[in-house]
Protein backbone atom coordinates (compact mmCIF):
# COMPACT_ATOMS: atom_id res chain seq x y z
CA UNK A 1 0.00 0.00 0.00
CA UNK A 2 1.50 3.18 -1.37
CA UNK A 3 1.19 6.72 -2.12
CA UNK A 4 2.83 9.40 -3.54
CA UNK A 5 3.77 11.45 -0.43
CA UNK A 6 3.93 9.38 2.46
CA UNK A 7 3.07 5.35 2.70
CA UNK A 8 0.49 3.35 5.40
CA UNK A 9 1.74 0.02 6.23
CA UNK A 10 1.45 -2.48 9.32
CA UNK A 11 -0.52 -2.65 12.02
CA UNK A 12 -0.29 -3.58 16.19
CA UNK A 13 -0.16 -5.83 18.59
CA UNK A 14 -1.45 -5.08 22.26
CA UNK A 15 1.65 -7.65 23.35
CA UNK A 16 4.71 -6.13 22.74
CA UNK A 17 5.57 -2.06 23.08
CA UNK A 18 8.76 -1.12 21.78
CA UNK A 19 9.84 1.62 23.94
CA UNK A 20 10.35 4.75 22.15
CA UNK A 21 12.39 7.23 24.51
CA UNK A 22 16.00 6.16 25.65
CA UNK A 23 18.87 7.97 27.08
CA UNK A 24 20.98 8.23 24.45
CA UNK A 25 20.78 8.40 20.30
CA UNK A 26 22.84 6.26 18.11
CA UNK A 27 26.71 7.24 17.77
CA UNK A 28 28.05 9.63 15.85
CA UNK A 29 28.39 13.88 16.65
CA UNK A 30 25.39 15.79 16.13
CA UNK A 31 25.24 19.06 14.48
CA UNK A 32 22.36 20.90 16.50
CA UNK A 33 23.52 22.11 20.24
CA UNK A 34 19.94 23.02 21.85
CA UNK A 35 16.61 22.52 21.00
CA UNK A 36 15.59 23.42 17.44
CA UNK A 37 11.92 23.36 16.30
CA UNK A 38 12.03 21.53 13.24
CA UNK A 39 8.60 23.31 11.22
CA UNK A 40 7.34 26.93 10.97
CA UNK A 41 4.38 26.27 12.69
CA UNK A 42 4.36 24.36 15.50
CA UNK A 43 0.66 23.50 17.48
CA UNK A 44 -0.45 24.56 14.80
CA UNK A 45 -1.49 27.75 15.60
CA UNK A 46 -1.85 29.34 12.07
CA UNK A 47 -4.89 28.73 9.74
CA UNK A 48 -2.73 28.64 6.57
CA UNK A 49 -3.23 25.52 5.54
CA UNK A 50 -4.43 23.50 2.18
CA UNK A 51 -5.79 20.00 1.07
CA UNK A 52 -4.43 17.39 -0.63
CA UNK A 53 -6.34 14.51 -2.53
CA UNK A 54 -4.66 11.36 -3.37
CA UNK A 55 -6.33 8.29 -5.61
CA UNK A 56 -5.15 5.07 -5.61
CA UNK A 57 -7.91 2.49 -5.54
CA UNK A 58 -11.11 4.95 -6.16
CA UNK A 59 -11.47 7.05 -9.33
CA UNK A 60 -11.52 10.89 -9.20
CA UNK A 61 -14.86 12.65 -9.64
CA UNK A 62 -14.78 16.16 -11.17
CA UNK A 63 -11.86 17.14 -8.15
CA UNK A 64 -10.58 20.31 -7.51
CA UNK A 65 -8.22 21.89 -5.51
CA UNK A 66 -10.02 24.37 -3.51
CA UNK A 67 -10.25 23.58 -0.43
CA UNK A 68 -7.70 25.94 1.85
CA UNK A 69 -7.72 28.90 3.82
CA UNK A 70 -5.41 31.77 3.94
CA UNK A 71 -6.71 33.92 6.80
CA UNK A 72 -3.68 33.12 9.26
CA UNK A 73 -0.76 33.33 6.93
CA UNK A 74 0.82 36.05 7.79
CA UNK A 75 1.70 34.84 11.34
CA UNK A 76 4.46 32.64 9.47
CA UNK A 77 5.47 34.85 6.99
CA UNK A 78 9.21 34.57 6.40
CA UNK A 79 11.60 34.76 3.18
CA UNK A 80 12.54 30.89 4.00
CA UNK A 81 8.56 30.08 2.72
CA UNK A 82 8.67 31.70 -0.45
CA UNK A 83 7.26 29.22 -2.95
CA UNK A 84 5.50 29.69 -5.48
CA UNK A 85 4.49 25.94 -6.81
CA UNK A 86 1.40 25.54 -4.88
CA UNK A 87 -0.68 28.68 -6.49
CA UNK A 88 -2.34 26.62 -8.29
CA UNK A 89 -4.21 25.37 -5.18
CA UNK A 90 -3.05 27.64 -2.61
CA UNK A 91 -3.54 31.61 -3.82
CA UNK A 92 -1.54 33.11 -1.00
CA UNK A 93 1.06 35.89 -1.56
CA UNK A 94 2.61 37.15 1.66
CA UNK A 95 4.88 40.05 2.74
CA UNK A 96 7.61 37.90 0.86
CA UNK A 97 6.13 36.49 -1.74
CA UNK A 98 4.06 33.72 -2.65
CA UNK A 99 4.08 30.92 0.00
CA UNK A 100 2.84 27.48 0.50
CA UNK A 101 0.69 25.94 3.11
CA UNK A 102 2.32 26.08 6.24
CA UNK A 103 0.71 22.73 7.01
CA UNK A 104 -1.67 20.49 5.24
CA UNK A 105 -4.57 17.82 5.40
CA UNK A 106 -3.78 14.84 2.97
CA UNK A 107 -6.92 12.99 2.09
CA UNK A 108 -6.65 8.97 0.33
CA UNK A 109 -9.25 7.46 -2.01
CA UNK A 110 -11.85 9.71 -0.50
CA UNK A 111 -13.85 12.28 -3.05
CA UNK A 112 -14.75 15.58 -2.10
CA UNK A 113 -18.21 14.47 -2.82
CA UNK A 114 -17.89 12.61 0.55
CA UNK A 115 -17.04 15.53 3.04
CA UNK A 116 -19.01 16.27 5.57
CA UNK A 117 -21.46 13.30 4.41
CA UNK A 118 -21.76 9.85 5.74
CA UNK A 119 -20.38 7.75 5.15
CA UNK A 120 -17.50 10.02 4.17
CA UNK A 121 -14.97 11.98 5.61
CA UNK A 122 -14.26 15.32 7.28
CA UNK A 123 -11.56 17.64 8.43
CA UNK A 124 -12.00 20.19 10.84
CA UNK A 125 -9.84 22.87 12.52
CA UNK A 126 -10.92 23.93 16.00
CA UNK A 127 -9.89 27.08 17.39
CA UNK A 128 -9.11 30.47 16.15
CA UNK A 129 -5.50 31.38 14.77
CA UNK A 130 -2.78 32.41 17.17
CA UNK A 131 -3.62 30.14 19.94
CA UNK A 132 -3.03 26.00 19.36
CA UNK A 133 -5.87 24.54 17.13
CA UNK A 134 -7.28 21.42 17.31
CA UNK A 135 -7.41 19.23 14.24
CA UNK A 136 -10.24 16.89 13.78
CA UNK A 137 -10.18 14.21 11.44
CA UNK A 138 -13.22 12.15 10.22
CA UNK A 139 -12.88 8.56 8.67
CA UNK A 140 -16.27 6.90 8.04
CA UNK A 141 -16.28 3.90 5.42
CA UNK A 142 -18.10 1.26 7.81
CA UNK A 143 -21.54 1.39 5.50
CA UNK A 144 -19.73 2.00 2.02
CA UNK A 145 -19.86 -1.70 1.26
CA UNK A 146 -16.23 -2.03 0.29
CA UNK A 147 -12.48 -2.46 1.77
CA UNK A 148 -10.81 0.25 0.08
CA UNK A 149 -8.21 1.68 2.09
CA UNK A 150 -9.40 5.21 3.04
CA UNK A 151 -7.61 7.49 4.89
CA UNK A 152 -7.41 11.55 6.36
CA UNK A 153 -4.22 12.83 7.62
CA UNK A 154 -2.47 15.82 8.74
CA UNK A 155 1.25 17.02 7.41
CA UNK A 156 4.14 18.66 7.95
CA UNK A 157 5.88 18.46 4.36
CA UNK A 158 8.65 19.52 2.27
CA UNK A 159 11.59 21.68 3.32
CA UNK A 160 10.54 25.75 3.02
CA UNK A 161 6.95 24.72 3.27
CA UNK A 162 5.88 23.31 6.52
CA UNK A 163 9.79 22.46 7.45
CA UNK A 164 12.42 24.75 8.43
CA UNK A 165 16.06 24.26 6.51
CA UNK A 166 19.46 24.97 8.37
CA UNK A 167 21.09 28.60 7.94
CA UNK A 168 22.84 27.74 5.21
CA UNK A 169 19.81 26.64 2.84
CA UNK A 170 20.38 22.97 3.60
CA UNK A 171 17.71 20.41 4.68
CA UNK A 172 17.73 18.87 8.53
CA UNK A 173 19.28 14.98 8.23
CA UNK A 174 17.81 12.81 10.77
CA UNK A 175 21.18 12.67 11.56
CA UNK A 176 21.67 16.11 13.05
CA UNK A 177 20.30 15.37 16.39
CA UNK A 178 17.42 13.19 17.87
CA UNK A 179 14.26 13.76 15.88
CA UNK A 180 11.45 14.12 18.37
CA UNK A 181 7.31 14.15 17.35
CA UNK A 182 5.13 15.24 19.87
CA UNK A 183 1.10 16.24 20.37
CA UNK A 184 -1.99 15.76 22.06
CA UNK A 185 -3.87 12.47 20.51
CA UNK A 186 -7.12 11.72 20.98
CA UNK A 187 -9.09 8.71 18.85
CA UNK A 188 -12.25 7.03 18.73
CA UNK A 189 -14.22 4.22 16.84
CA UNK A 190 -17.81 4.29 16.46
CA UNK A 191 -19.57 1.25 15.30
CA UNK A 192 -17.60 -2.03 14.50
CA UNK A 193 -15.68 -3.43 11.00
CA UNK A 194 -17.17 -4.48 8.06
CA UNK A 195 -14.26 -5.89 6.48
CA UNK A 196 -12.25 -8.60 7.42
CA UNK A 197 -9.23 -6.77 8.18
CA UNK A 198 -10.21 -4.90 11.45
CA UNK A 199 -8.45 -1.37 10.33
CA UNK A 200 -9.36 1.80 12.41
CA UNK A 201 -5.38 3.19 12.78
CA UNK A 202 -3.91 6.02 14.06
CA UNK A 203 -0.31 6.22 13.25
CA UNK A 204 2.69 9.11 13.53
CA UNK A 205 4.38 8.89 10.26
CA UNK A 206 8.16 9.77 9.60
CA UNK A 207 9.26 9.77 6.04
CA UNK A 208 12.97 10.77 4.91
CA UNK A 209 15.67 10.72 2.12
CA UNK A 210 18.07 8.11 2.66
CA UNK A 211 20.80 7.32 0.18
CA UNK A 212 18.81 8.86 -2.70
CA UNK A 213 15.49 6.64 -1.72
CA UNK A 214 12.61 7.42 0.30
CA UNK A 215 12.41 5.16 3.69
CA UNK A 216 9.29 5.79 5.60
CA UNK A 217 9.01 4.91 9.60
CA UNK A 218 5.21 4.28 10.66
CA UNK A 219 4.33 4.28 14.47
CA UNK A 220 1.05 3.14 15.67
CA UNK A 221 -1.00 4.35 18.62
CA UNK A 222 -4.56 3.50 18.61
CA UNK A 223 -5.65 -0.02 16.81
CA UNK A 224 -8.60 -1.36 17.73
CA UNK A 225 -9.43 -4.26 15.90
CA UNK A 226 -5.71 -5.22 16.40
CA UNK A 227 -5.48 -6.29 12.96
CA UNK A 228 -1.83 -7.18 11.95
CA UNK A 229 -1.71 -9.89 14.02
CA UNK A 230 1.90 -10.93 16.17
CA UNK A 231 5.17 -8.96 15.66
CA UNK A 232 8.26 -10.25 14.91
CA UNK A 233 10.76 -10.69 18.13
CA UNK A 234 12.47 -6.95 17.65
CA UNK A 235 8.72 -5.70 17.97
CA UNK A 236 7.82 -4.80 13.83
CA UNK A 237 4.58 -5.29 12.57
CA UNK A 238 5.24 -4.62 8.99
CA UNK A 239 8.49 -4.31 6.55
CA UNK A 240 8.97 -4.22 2.92
CA UNK A 241 12.69 -5.38 1.01
CA UNK A 242 13.33 -1.92 0.61
CA UNK A 243 13.88 -2.36 -2.72
CA UNK A 244 12.55 0.85 -3.53
CA UNK A 245 13.53 2.59 -0.08
CA UNK A 246 12.48 1.44 3.67
CA UNK A 247 9.12 1.00 4.90
CA UNK A 248 8.64 -0.33 8.78
CA UNK A 249 5.74 -0.21 10.71
CA UNK A 250 6.08 -0.94 14.73
CA UNK A 251 3.70 -0.56 17.46
CA UNK A 252 4.11 2.90 20.06
CA UNK A 253 2.57 4.17 23.12
CA UNK A 254 -1.24 3.23 22.71
CA UNK A 255 -3.73 5.77 23.30
CA UNK A 256 -7.24 4.47 24.84
CA UNK A 257 -10.49 5.24 22.99
CA UNK A 258 -11.63 8.86 24.46
CA UNK A 259 -8.92 10.39 26.06
CA UNK A 260 -6.63 12.83 25.34
CA UNK A 261 -3.22 11.35 25.46
CA UNK A 262 0.51 13.04 24.70
CA UNK A 263 2.33 11.15 22.69
CA UNK A 264 5.89 11.69 22.14
CA UNK A 265 8.29 9.30 19.67
CA UNK A 266 12.01 9.27 19.75
CA UNK A 267 12.70 9.19 15.63
CA UNK A 268 16.30 9.19 15.96
CA UNK A 269 16.52 6.71 18.43
CA UNK A 270 14.06 4.44 17.06
CA UNK A 271 15.67 4.56 13.22
CA UNK A 272 18.89 3.42 15.32
CA UNK A 273 17.43 0.46 16.94
CA UNK A 274 15.76 -0.71 13.57
CA UNK A 275 18.59 -0.71 11.24
CA UNK A 276 18.11 -4.22 10.29
CA UNK A 277 14.92 -3.29 8.76
CA UNK A 278 16.36 0.04 7.40
CA UNK A 279 19.23 -1.26 5.02
CA UNK A 280 21.87 -1.34 7.64
CA UNK A 281 22.36 2.59 7.54
CA UNK A 282 19.38 4.17 9.25
CA UNK A 283 20.73 7.63 9.82
CA UNK A 284 23.07 8.35 6.92
CA UNK A 285 24.84 11.86 7.12
CA UNK A 286 22.90 12.30 3.52
CA UNK A 287 19.27 11.96 5.26
CA UNK A 288 16.71 14.93 4.69
CA UNK A 289 13.41 15.10 6.36
CA UNK A 290 10.77 15.05 3.83
CA UNK A 291 7.42 14.99 6.41
CA UNK A 292 6.18 13.62 9.55
CA UNK A 293 2.53 13.08 9.20
CA UNK A 294 -0.05 11.47 11.42
CA UNK A 295 -2.69 9.54 9.91
CA UNK A 296 -6.47 8.25 10.59
CA UNK A 297 -6.43 5.12 8.46
CA UNK A 298 -9.58 3.04 7.96
CA UNK A 299 -11.23 -0.16 5.74
CA UNK A 300 -14.83 -0.68 6.54
CA UNK A 301 -14.89 1.71 9.75
CA UNK A 302 -15.81 4.89 11.40
CA UNK A 303 -12.75 6.49 13.52
CA UNK A 304 -12.58 10.07 14.59
CA UNK A 305 -8.82 11.31 15.66
CA UNK A 306 -7.72 14.57 16.75
CA UNK A 307 -4.15 15.92 16.89
CA UNK A 308 -3.59 19.31 19.01
CA UNK A 309 0.00 20.96 20.45
CA UNK A 310 2.07 18.81 18.21
CA UNK A 311 6.23 19.62 17.75
CA UNK A 312 8.78 18.90 15.88
CA UNK A 313 12.33 19.20 17.17
CA UNK A 314 15.76 18.24 16.85
CA UNK A 315 17.20 17.43 20.53
CA UNK A 316 20.98 17.75 21.40
CA UNK A 317 22.59 13.86 21.25
CA UNK A 318 22.05 12.35 24.61
CA UNK A 319 19.15 15.31 25.33
CA UNK A 320 16.17 12.97 25.63
CA UNK A 321 13.16 13.48 23.99
CA UNK A 322 11.12 16.32 24.46
CA UNK A 323 7.76 16.17 25.22
CA UNK A 324 6.99 19.80 24.89
CA UNK A 325 3.73 21.58 24.43
CA UNK A 326 3.29 24.38 22.13
CA UNK A 327 1.13 25.64 24.45
CA UNK A 328 3.92 26.06 27.06
CA UNK A 329 2.45 23.67 29.55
Amino acid sequence: MGRSMRYVVGAALSLLLIPLVSPAGPAGAADVTEPVPVVFDPGPKARCFGVVREFYSVTPQNETNDSYDTSGCGAVDDPARVDGNCQDRFPYTGAYGPACPAWDFVTMDWNSSGLRQYPGYDHQVWGSSGSPLTLVMQNNSRTLGDCTLREVAFSYHYPSSSLRRKENGNEYRLADGRLTVSYDAWAEQSGGFACDEKRAILTTDLIYKANGKKNVISVVHHDPGNFAGTPDQNGVLWKNDCADGCRVTVLGERIPAGSTTRISVDFTDLAGRLAPYLGHDPVPGDSSLLAVQIVNSGKGSDLQTRVSNAAVTLQPDGAGASTDRDDGR
